[in-house]
């Protein structure tokens, strides 16, 4: 070798020799013409057009705005860069100004999913143009149609359906792929002017935190995550926010390099868990115990604060000892109010009227001269009464620590010493995820740390319960999204999905009705009375089997429980009709008889806010639709325009729908307003400048600068402050204003028949049903994931770089070993229901008894397409089909059943050799 060891400075000074000679005569031995160049930097260097690679790059024609809200709570402003009509690449903005200059700022914002948009939106399954269906439904043959063709024939459909069964027979439901203000209320106005079902966003994915409304009246009522940053106690209770709230994150690990002190209840060693002061390690679906374990603390060592009890909370209410009911007027004065109550005061030694409740005129939650009794027995006017506090303390009083550590695996001693250190903090903080409401028992979960939390001081400025959301008072986009005098047929997500999807058949296959009763208090013939109690008494609304169905940005067909029984059954119900609105063909589109494209993020006007902050991102049209696409408002426009049309050439009148005239005649009309609002820059010009909390920004202004700051209008409970982050109810902490319960107050005593029915008047703790109460041993859980916002972004190549590349389930390698399983094996997991294909991922930090799956794969990535939703056996809550009682009543996106995914459970095995030869579609 040593005859060739050249010098390397003599190797270059060779090639630049002869390099050019390979090039120009194609040859690459032919390395004899090239010049040697001196100064490569100097004006004469001839070699330099590849530079212009690099520098085409980055360049662009145009810069938009725009940020990527399918169902994301970051809300992130991105500029948009356009080169030759094509979106290139996208960049955070990061120029939100800072609110607090002792708070850290908010920028920059953002996620591995925004960033790669710009290649998500021209992939494969992006949809260009109107389609019909030319087979059977989910044949897969498709014929390209035009709008007019397209708009047309779905018109005459709905007004056929509207003639032979009526309105009431459309579901009109948009998913969670329609966050931003234009987008969502051009379907939403169209389902108020056809009237068509309307579910409930949050209970059809399982999302509502009904312990929060049960308690504060309001569950959209949370803190800006920047209010994170002064807490001194952070309990992550059933989140993991480095993996799912990965723009807003810093602020809970800028907490604690302030000093506060983070916990973690999560049953796996997870990505934020791992940074945390202290990781409990809970039994999976045991979090009301322990919240209750922490009741019971703080009860027995006396770290309660009166004062804020007193005035904050119903515990100094009375309660009527021979039979269990809250105190009422109606009990003492004839033709009294059943919504007004009583504390007894203290200083005059008798009760009084507690100013605030729903009954009462004087609505504040000032003691003035009273002080409530939260403690002790009374007589008053011959009726014997007590203290809800009373009440809280007996049932208490069955979950120490040290009983509750065999159903939550947490320590007594940690039990006592998290309760102290909440306690002592000036402001405390317990954050759930959406995963709590994925369980049958998250109302007692809310309901108890909501508790916990009360009977320790901390509400408004001094902490309290996060729920992941703030709604914010937007009133022309609230008017957009409904119409004047007509209303959508609204509906509790969770029973409508539950009755109209056949998920009882599920759930009948699954569950062992004795168990169950056991576990969580009831058991199926049960809940379906209930259920059935529910409707009959009005306490909750279903419009029953539908005849079409429109689908807008919502992958129902992937996303559901029973996903393939409860498709065939919707399928089968919408036999005149089904439509689906949509960017993709997604596992929900490939079954419509019409799919109209619509546009995506970039290519459309529309403004998004989101409760962990105050910005309002604008989406500029960066590019002009793909294809043939346009945005939700202009395709409902057109929509409308040929319904009106096609009603006035087949000569179809009003309709009457109950006390509201529907009226297919003007329908286009109604819904642009005369004419003024047809396209979507029309009306987010509307929203932007009519719009109190918008500051008479022009929507030139916004689109130049990608954002605006809202201003205090903003704020639905109180004012959003310009130099503070958003604290919720300091209405009522600061300001004395009740809430919006019963009693006015922060809740937790519940005389509701039902509640009483199920022992749960108080705060308390049940189990969910898991494998005890089935016949299949592994418990398991569905995390949101990393890699995907549900099943979008699910299958784009990078994003699928970064990890498997194909569905997985995280299994315990102790359990693995048992059951002869290796790390990427292909393992079949099964119940009761069904069965789906996946490959095991060895993940040590879970229970060895359980497995999990993160959500939001595609069936055409797993094999045989059988995916994980297929076999998801789901149950209801009974207690949150509650109504007729204060704020217990069906409230959209507050109060009505979730659809809870996590209730129940699996066995695992290697897969047989025959079940997943076949290809896969990833």
């Amino acid at each position: 070798m040593g005859m060739w060891k050249v010098k390397r400075r003599d190797f270059l000074k060779g090639l630049g020799l002869t390099g050019t000679g390979a090039m120009l005569s194609g040859n690459v031995w032919a390395l004899n013409r090239l010049e040697p160049i001196g100064d490569t930097l100097a004006s004469e260097y001839p070699y330099r057009s590849w530079e212009d690679l690099y520098r085409n790059e980055w360049t662009w024609d145009s810069v938009g705005h725009a940020a990527h809200c399918i169902n994301c709570m970051g809300n992130c402003a991105w500029n948009v860069y356009v080169k030759d009509g094509i979106v290139i690449r996208e960049e955070q903005i990061a120029k939100y100004p800072q609110v607090n200059p002792n708070v850290p700022d908010a920028n920059p914002r953002g996620c591995q999913k925004g960033a790669i948009h710009s290649t998500a939106m021209y992939e494969a399954d992006r949809l260009r143009y109107p389609l019909k269906r030319a087979g059977e439904r989910g044949e897969g043959k498709w014929q390209r149609i035009s709008w007019d063709q397209a708009t047309e024939e779905v018109a005459d459909k709905i007004i056929d359906i509207f003639e032979k069964y009526g309105p009431g027979k459309l579901k009109t439901h948009q998913g969670s792929g329609n966050q931003t203000m234009v987008r969502q209320s051009g379907p939403a106005r169209f389902a108020a002017l056809v009237g068509g079902i309307q579910l409930d966003g949050f209970t059809v994915v399982g999302d509502l935190l009904t312990g929060a409304h049960l308690a504060y009246g309001n569950p959209l009522e949370s803190f800006t995550s920047d209010a994170w940053f002064d807490a001194d106690y952070i309990m992550l209770g059933m989140i993991n926010p480095n993996a799912t709230r990965i723009p807003d994150a810093h602020y809970i690990w800028e907490a604690k390099y302030n000093g506060a002190r983070i916990t973690s209840t999560a049953p796996d060693y997870n990505p934020s868990s791992i940074h945390t002061d202290l990781w409990m390690p809970i039994k999976q679906g045991t979090d009301p115990f322990l919240a209750m374990s922490l009741v019971n603390v703080i009860i027995e060592e006396k770290l309660f604060k009166p004062a804020f009890m007193k005035e904050q909370t119903d515990l100094p209410m009375l309660v009527r000892v021979d039979n269990g009911k809250l105190l009422r007027e109606a009990d003492l004065v004839e033709n009294g109010s059943d919504e007004v109550f009583y504390h007894w005061d203290l200083n005059s030694g008798q009760g009084v009227k507690a100013k605030g409740s729903m009954g009462d005129d004087d609505k504040t939650l000032k003691l003035g001269d009273v002080d409530p009794a939260i403690e002790g027995e009374f007589d008053f006017d011959g009726i014997r009464v007590t203290t809800v506090f009373e009440q809280v303390k007996r049932e208490a009083a069955k979950f120490t620590p040290e009983e509750t550590q065999a159903t939550t695996n947490i320590h007594p001693g940690m039990v006592r010493q998290e309760a102290r250190h909440l306690a002592a903090a000036n402001k405390a903080i317990i954050m759930l995820g959406y995963i709590t409401s994925s369980y049958s028992n998250c109302l007692y979960t809310c309901w108890g740390y909501a508790l916990t939390l009360a009977l320790t001081g901390h509400g408004g400025r001094t902490g309290g319960l996060d729920t992941s959301w703030v709604a914010w008072n937007h009133p022309r986009w609230n008017e957009l999204a409904g119409f004047e005098g007509k209303s959508a047929r609204l509906e509790p997500g969770g029973l409508g999905e539950f009755l109209r999807g056949g998920m009882m058949e599920g759930a009948r296959q699954h569950f062992d009705n004795a168990k169950l009763k056991e576990r969580v208090g009831f058991d199926l013939d049960e809940m379906e009375e209930m259920m059935q109690e529910s409707i009959d008494e009005g306490w909750m609304p279903y419009y029953g089997e539908i005849k079409g169905m429109i689908s807008i940005a919502d992958n129902t067909f992937r996303r559901n429980k029973m996903s393939e029984t409860y498709r065939d059954e919707h399928l089968r119900q919408a036999s005149e009709l089904y439509v689906n609105i949509n960017v993709r063909m997604d596992s929900t589109a490939e079954w419509a008889d019409y799919i109209l494209p619509a546009a995506s993020h970039y290519e459309a006007w529309d403004i998004r806010t989101q409760g962990y902050h105050r910005f309002a991102n604008i989406f500029t049209q960066s590019v002009p639709p793909v294809g043939e696409s346009k945005p939700d408002w202009d395709i409902m426009a057109l929509l409308t325009q040929k319904i009106q049309e096609r009603a006035i050439a087949r000569d179809i009148g009003p309709i009457e729908d109950g006390d509201v005239t529907r009226d297919l005649h003007t329908i286009h009309d109604d819904f642009t307003r005369q004419g003024t609002l047809n396209t979507d820059h029309d009306v987010l010009k509307h929203i932007v400048e009519d719009s109190p909390e918008f500051g008479g920004v022009t929507l030139e202004e916004a689109a130049e600068r990608g954002f605006i700051v809202m201003n205090e209008h903003a704020g639905s409970n109180q004012p959003l402050k310009p130099d503070e982050p958003y604290n919720p109810f300091t209405a009522q902490t600061d300001g004395k204003k009740p809430y919006d319960t019963l009693t006015g107050r922060i809740t937790f005593y519940c005389d509701h028949p039902r509640f009483e029915q199920l022992e749960s008047t108080v705060p308390t703790a049940r189990l969910y049903a898991g494998p005890e109460a089935s016949n299949y041993p592994l418990h398991f859980y569905s995390p949101h994931a990393r890699w995907g916002i549900h099943s979008n972004w699910r299958s784009n190549k990078y994003l699928l770089r970064l990890q498997r590349g194909e569905p997985n389930i995280y299994i315990n390698p102790q359990l693995a070993d048992e059951r002869g399983i290796k790390d990427g094996d292909r393992v079949r997991l099964f119940n009761g229901v069904g069965e789906f294909f996946a490959q095991a991922k060895f993940y040590p930090s879970i229970p060895v008894d359980s497995i999990m799956m993160e959500h939001g794969w595609e069936p055409h990535q797993y094999i045989q397409r059988k995916n994980m939703n297929m076999s998801n056996a789901v149950f209801l809550q009974p207690l949150e089909l509650v109504g007729g009682w204060g704020h217990l009543k069906f409230i959209y996106a507050m109060w009505n059943a979730n659809q809870h995914i996590h209730e129940s459970c699996y066995d695992i095995e290697l897969a047989r050799a025959e079940d997943i030869a076949e290809p896969r579609a990833v």
